[in-house]
């Protein structure tokens, strides 16, 4: 039976009652969540984007390698380059809206509070915010391939933390600050992605483009620079009290911290490593 609380008019969904019943679950999901963004679908509580995440760990982990045991790797090159292209579509857009309406026009560098209001300015900034959530979405897509191509070394715990920890993130920010401070660290994930899918998107149309493909080590720097800079914001913004939500920032650090650090071990044994055992050889 449908039921409804008495905050801006919001209706409950399906899976609300098994969290609206507890009065703090009320004061989360509802009272401090942004009301120009809570009914948004996924949006409402954390149910629905906690059941996917985890339906999708148990398919690439469990489900779908039982499935490919025997199986032929399907190919999926024309899927493969339209996930590339509409990644690096989509991403591109979304930069554009963080630098449109916030980064590039009136946001400040070193600290930008959350604009709860509904100026176009303000709400343009907060679907970019969940259409930003809907394309951590997308990405895990990848991982699904990869299972379908019977590629299980391309799932590795790096693979598997970043996207979930990036989805949670993503997910926070667009129902409780869909905008100001956090989307920086948002913005320069989509700069990268643009790069880093060009990338795949070039690789996937074959062999004789390999030649093109000579910048992949620097692409692994300019993330583990990217991590850098989303700490360094973060850190300054704890620093300087500013007024955004700490609850957001003391999210991203420790997942900055961790991401980084997965990262960097990724590229010492990729290609640090791999130059060492090159000059031994000589």
């Amino acid at each position: 039976m449908a039921q409804t609380v008495n905050i801006t008019g919001y209706t409950i969904g399906w899976t609300d009652p098994f969290i609206l019943q507890y009065d703090w679950a009320k004061t989360v999901f509802l009272e401090r969540s942004d009301e120009r963004t809570r009914d948004w679908p996924l949006l409402s509580n954390p149910i629905p984007v906690t059941v996917l995440t985890l339906a999708w760990l148990v398919f690439v982990l469990k489900l779908g390698p039982a499935m490919m045991r025997n199986r032929k790797p399907f190919t999926l090159r024309r899927l493969i380059l339209s996930i590339n292209v509409l990644q690096v579509v989509l991403n591109a857009y979304v930069t554009y809206e963080f630098l449109a309406v916030g980064w590039l026009a009136h946001y400040n560098f070193w600290c930008q509070e959350c604009e709860y209001i509904r100026t176009p300015e303000a709400m343009r900034m907060a679907r970019a915010c969940y259409i930003y959530f809907g394309l951590k979405l997308f990405d895990m897509l990848d991982t699904v391939i990869y299972v379908l191509r019977n590629k299980p070394n391309q799932v590795t715990f790096l693979h598997l933390y970043h996207h979930v920890s990036t989805l949670l993130l993503a997910w926070a920010v667009a129902t409780y600050a869909p905008g100001g401070h956090g989307t920086f660290v948002q913005l320069l994930n989509t700069i990268i992605h643009v790069i880093m899918y060009t990338y795949y998107m070039i690789a996937g149309l074959g062999p004789r483009f390999q030649r093109f493909l000579w910048w992949k080590r620097y692409l692994t720097r300019m993330q583990l620079f990217q991590f850098v800079l989303q700490f360094s914001h973060n850190v300054n913004a704890l620093r300087i009290g500013c007024k955004y939500s700490n609850v957001i920032i003391m999210m991203f650090l420790p997942i900055i911290v961790g991401t980084f650090s997965l990262f960097m071990n990724f590229y010492i044994k990729s290609y640090l490593k791999k130059v060492e055992q090159k000059k031994k050889q000589k």
